[in-house]
């Protein structure tokens, strides 16, 4: 999957609840998807909304020079960018899944 398609497949889930983690730092994040203004970047934005915690900043920062790689398998987007790895759960009728750690 190239950069153009992943970046559709994230605005594809705006406003469903995901769960987010980063990797290697293993950051978990969870709530609705939905895209920032990313003027000025050659890339897109997305934060999460989570209704019972306070969520600000940026949960994934999709950059086109540093992208590497994204699949998309059974519901979960993993993107390869510079270090990281992070991971999309689509967690629409789903339960969130456990840490991996």
């Amino acid at each position: 999957m190239d950069y153009e398609a992943a970046l559709n497949q994230l605005r594809m889930w705006c406003d469903r609840p995901v769960t987010i983690v980063v990797e290697p730092d293993h950051s978990v994040m969870e709530g609705r998807l939905r895209e920032l203004d990313a003027t000025g970047i050659d890339g897109a934005m997305f934060a999460v909304d989570h209704p019972q915690r306070r969520t600000t900043g940026v949960a994934v920062a999709l950059f086109r020079d540093a992208f590497g790689s994204a699949r998309l398998e059974d519901g979960v987007l993993t993107i390869r960018q510079g270090r990281m790895e992070i991971i999309v759960l689509d967690r629409a009728g789903r339960e969130a899944p456990a840490p991996a750690r």
